[in-house]
């Protein structure tokens, strides 16, 4: 996130896409970003989709390691191109050090919130609670937090493989694979709000 490539008209103003000629080329160092190069390149005309592809392939390459693109408007096949290649694009208002502080900050308030979430996927399962061998799980909370974390997800490794004496679960409804397995005791609780709390045991 230490450098910053914007694409330019021949003034080094900003502009569309495909009105640009221009990458300048910041980083940032101790005393802020200061822009290290201008790479002058032949203006992309819209044409046959190969062929636009083609022409901004071409200029990956002039772009010298930034992981981040900005400029105005970016769209269609040459947003894909750069998307493909794995740059952050934003579109900017201005090319100054506030601006691209922001595009920084930005970046690593998201790349926080990717990993907080990576870590709830992976360690996405019931939790021992103060007495030994009783877990707990809130099913709801959690696919709240992750829609993509489901029941089998959560929970089968974790009855496949713990020796616990209770699971205290709280969810919409008892998952059918946990109910008719034949291998627990399933409990309700009580069911308060569209939350079932449930308690599950083996079956001796």
């Amino acid at each position: 996130m230490n450098k910053i490539a914007v694409f330019a008209n021949e003034d080094s103003k900003l502009c569309d896409f495909f009105e640009a000629s221009r990458f300048l080329l910041f980083e940032r160092t101790g005393t802020g970003w200061e822009k290290t190069r201008d790479v002058n390149f032949e203006k992309i005309v819209p044409s046959a989709p190969a062929l636009t592809r083609k022409n901004t392939e071409v200029l990956l390459p002039l772009i010298e390691g930034c992981n981040i693109l900005a400029g105005g408007t970016l769209v269609g096949i040459p947003f894909s191109v750069f998307d493909r290649a794995r740059l952050h694009i934003f579109e900017i208002g201005e090319i100054n050090g506030e601006t691209f502080d922001g595009i920084a900050e930005d970046l690593c308030n998201a790349n926080a919130a990717i990993a907080a979430k990576e870590a709830i996927i992976r360690d996405a399962r019931p939790v021992e609670t103060s007495t030994p061998g009783v877990y707990f799980l809130d099913l709801i909370a959690l696919q709240k937090e992750c829609p993509e974390i489901s029941s089998k997800k959560a929970m089968m490794d974790f009855l496949k493989d713990t020796p616990f004496m209770e699971l205290r679960l709280v969810c919409k409804h008892i998952p059918p694979w946990i109910e008719n397995s034949g291998a627990y005791n399933v409990q309700t609780l009580g069911n308060e709000g569209g939350a079932v709390q449930a308690l599950i045991t083996r079956r001796c």
